[in-house]
């Protein structure tokens, strides 16, 4: 019989390295325990996590695509810090109002993703904003950053979107990201909360009232005494900067999203928020083409509410300028309701006129 030669031992497979193999889980869970450590110390200061706005507009246009009562509110800061949406449905229990609005966007990119997604069979409060018509379109990132918020509830890019989703997650459950992204330095933040143990934390929780979810975002917004001035300039400087684009492209496109949307038995007010001072003289200088978009919108029976002149609007002075205080809010929201009501004008309807476009 032959004897087997035996293997050279340089053929030989080598047993793995335990210690390489434990070196992944070695790394997660250290890593693991430096994020809790670090969270644990930033919760100790008294920070939490905030709600995060994107997750919020997502859930609640969710709601609305399942809701056939529901009512979209869009536009600008206008709508998201005026109009209370549990105001509304408290006037108007038959319809379920959610709060759509994005703070220093327009409303329009928003009317357009309603007007072509199927699945939305309601209506609209829609604000009217003069400057937001003469715009460029298609709508550009660089112009209105709520295009974000519309292409998240979209999903797409969808890997974008799948970046964006685990961001938002995590930040909203974690006080060492949400400090980093407010830029709050920890022993200021250790200081402060060492100062205030034992003492009335009123005003910390008003400084939070923008990281409330959105339903409850008008509460606390005392703008009485605010200095908008340096934003109002920025405001102004900017929109006499820009150059005259032709408003009748986005006055046609419009009344054609308003009559889709009617088709599925939904219809769009259009609202004029208030605004006060000098932003107004800025706005009516700047845009005295208003009046004239106004005019076109009503001329193809979209229908229209002016705050200025309406009388149960035209009282509300905005406190910053641009923005009512948290108890002129829920007075507007109720003012407002009333005037829908009378006006039947969230009526459903199998049908409604055809839109004259021309």
């Amino acid at each position: 019989m032959r004897a087997v030669s035996p293997i050279p031992a340089e053929s030989q497979v080598k047993a793995p390295d335990r210690n390489r193999l434990l070196l992944i889980p070695k790394l997660i869970f250290t890593g693991a325990a430096v994020f809790a450590a670090a969270e644990s110390s930033w919760r100790l200061t008294g920070f939490r996590p905030t709600h995060r706005d994107l997750l919020d507009f997502d859930r609640l246009y969710r709601a609305a695509l399942d809701s056939p009562n529901a009512v979209a509110l869009i536009g600008s800061s206008r709508v998201l810090y005026d109009l209370d949406p549990r105001i509304l449905r408290r006037e108007l229990p038959k319809c379920e109002f959610y709060q759509l609005g994005i703070d220093g966007t327009s409303a329009l990119p928003m009317l357009e993703n309603l007007a072509l997604d199927d699945r939305f069979h309601g209506h609209v409060l829609c604000e009217f904003n003069a400057r937001h018509f003469v715009a460029e379109y298609p709508f550009r990132d660089d112009e209105f950053h709520g295009l974000r918020y519309v292409q998240f509830i979209q999903r797409r890019p969808y890997l974008r979107f799948l970046n964006a989703w685990f961001s938002e997650t995590l930040r909203q459950h974690s006080a060492l990201m949400a400090a980093q992204d407010q830029g709050v330095d920890f022993l200021d933040s250790l200081k402060a909360r060492l100062a205030s143990l034992g003492r009335n934390r009123r005003e910390a929780s008003r400084a939070l009232a923008e990281t409330a979810p959105r339903d409850d975002r008008f509460q606390g917004l005392n703008s009485r005494g605010k200095d908008n001035s340096r934003a109002i300039a920025q405001w102004a400087q900017i929109d006499r900067s820009r150059g005259k684009i032709d408003a009748n492209v986005l006055l046609r496109l419009v009344a054609l999203w308003v009559e889709t949307i009617r088709r599925r038995g939904g219809d769009v007010v259009l609202i004029r928020m208030p605004v006060s001072g000098s932003l107004k003289q800025i706005e009516d200088e700047t845009y005295p083409e208003a009046d004239q978009f106004i005019r076109s919108l009503g001329g193809s029976g979209i229908n229209i509410i002016e705050s200025a002149k309406e009388p149960a609007l035209n009282g509300f002075e905005c406190a910053d300028e641009s923005h009512l205080d948290a108890d002129d809010a829920g007075r507007f929201s109720t003012a407002l309701a009333r005037i829908l009501e009378d006006r039947h004008l969230l009526t459903r309807a199998a049908s409604h006129a055809a839109i004259n476009r021309e």
